[in-house]
């Protein structure tokens, strides 16, 4: 009986250390279970900073090309290579000298732009790495997209990012106002400027910082549209019964004032014209000389260009009829008492358009939208002139006596000289049909960047 109980008992003893082993067991594999578990999720928990971190650093990269590259001015090209230059230029002057990037090894070419990497150190001591492209899809056209891509690394991960920014052309000074001049304006007696179409297109803008005397209208003077000073000290006086239809403003930002490459007229004109002849004349494609000083003193019908090297003194006198556009090649010395065009009979304009169908002005009716480019110039008119076809561009401008006429696109004097309006002066600006890039205007090209863009 004892020894039945001795047995019942070792029994179960060894039934317990069974489930003690058991359960053991089952412990052991529960805490490899988590161990693995730990281990899993401490890695996808490195993997998901890793990739944040490279997420992050792409997103910086754009970040810190955007800012270096928006709204610098690149060349009104057709090369891309021109383009990445810009982007190259100005990439290496912003980043002379920083500890980020070595300036000297960003390089640029029909490709592209591509910077070197930088490296970007942690508080922890960890780093990542980003890796930046600059591409243009073309050339310098209003359409041309820069794509910048940035591909951010941090230990394993790898993530690209990408942004665009487009070529966009500068909103041109003639789209705003209908007079735009660096000088003082000075408006007496009955002149006044109107729009055609809208208010508006009668405007006048002042970006003289010469004298605080920006604008002054003296006597009855009518003003259509709005009169702007760009100098924040600068005034506009009015005295007599002038007014101002479209509101006074001071201080407005100044406007990027067009450049004036009159290379693509100056090989029309063909035919030398010396300065000699009188009664009835028909001339086409003219270069006027140096030092010609014409006197267009009779009937002259002029067809195509007429470009007048300098200096010169160049006269209308009589009854001109201009089917075209007159240039003037930039004097080297300034001086507007030496190279003037003056209108002083009648005068009656025609876009280059309108020119006849002969061979010679192939290539020439499609340069639209200008009338007189003359830098260095001072233009004045004191006759009639009805209608002229295109804006016109000088250094100083004067409408005196009964000058009078509608300006199709409008006046820009590119120099702190003077702009007249006395008389019975009267100028009616008409912008309908006015080309947005007169020929021979330029303004800049700049990058801006397009919303909604990014993209990973």
């Amino acid at each position: 009986m004892l020894t039945e109980r001795k047995i019942q008992t070792k029994d179960r003893r060894g039934m317990a250390l069974v489930v003690a082993l058991i359960f053991l067991a089952i412990f052991a594999c529960l805490a490899v279970a988590i161990v693995g578990s730990a281990d899993s999720n401490i890695t996808i928990a490195r993997n998901r900073i890793e990739s944040q971190q490279a997420s992050a650093l792409a997103h910086a990269g754009l970040q810190l090309i955007k800012q270096n590259l928006g709204g610098i001015s690149v060349p009104a090209t057709h090369n891309a290579a021109d383009v990445h230059a810009a982007i190259v230029s100005r990439l290496q002057s912003n980043f002379a000298g920083s500890s980020m990037l070595d300036a000297d090894s960003i390089i640029g070419g029909d490709s592209g732009v591509t910077l070197p990497t930088a490296t970007v150190s942690r508080t922890d001591g960890r780093s990542g790495q980003i890796d930046l492209h600059v591409a243009s899809s073309g050339g310098a056209l209003d359409d041309t997209t820069i794509t910048i891509q940035s591909t951010g690394r941090f230990g394993r991960a790898a993530r690209t990012a990408t942004y665009n920014m487009s070529v966009q052309r500068g909103r041109s000074v003639l789209f705003d106002y209908g007079i735009a001049s660096r000088s003082p304006i000075q408006m007496t007696g009955n002149a006044k400027i109107t729009g055609a179409n809208d208010a508006k297109e009668g405007s006048i803008l002042s970006g003289t910082y010469s004298t605080t005397q920006a604008i002054r209208l003296v006597g009855n003077v009518s003003v259509g549209g709005e009169a702007d000073v760009c100098n924040p000290s600068g005034t506009i006086v009015k005295t007599g019964n002038s007014t101002i239809k479209g509101g006074e403003k001071i201080g407005v930002t100044e406007p990027e004032w067009p450049e004036v490459d009159i290379s693509v007229f100056t090989p029309f004109a063909t035919n030398t014209y010396s300065g000699k002849g009188s009664g009835d004349l028909t001339l086409s494609n003219i270069r006027i000389p140096a030092n010609t000083n014409p006197n267009f003193s009779d009937n002259v019908t002029i067809y195509g260009v007429v470009y007048i090297e300098s200096p010169n003194k160049v006269t209308f006198s009589g009854n001109a009829n201009i089917v075209g556009v007159i240039v003037a090649q930039k004097p080297a010395v300034d001086n507007l008492k030496a190279n003037t065009i003056s209108f002083t009979g009648n005068v009656s304009t025609s876009g280059v358009e309108n020119l006849p169908a002969d061979s010679q002005y192939d290539g020439l009716r499609s340069l639209t939208g200008s009338f007189v480019l003359a830098p260095g110039y001072n233009v004045s008119f004191s006759g009639n002139f009805n209608t002229v076809n295109g804006c016109m561009v000088a250094s100083q401008f004067g409408f005196t006596g009964n000058a009078g006429g509608k300006i199709k696109g409008g006046v820009i004097n590119l120099a702190d000289s003077d702009l007249l309006m006395s008389g019975e002066a009267s100028i009616i600006i008409d912008r309908k049909g006015f080309t947005e890039n007169p020929a021979g205007l330029s303004s800049s090209l700049k990058l801006v960047c397009v919303s909604g863009s990014y993209a990973e």
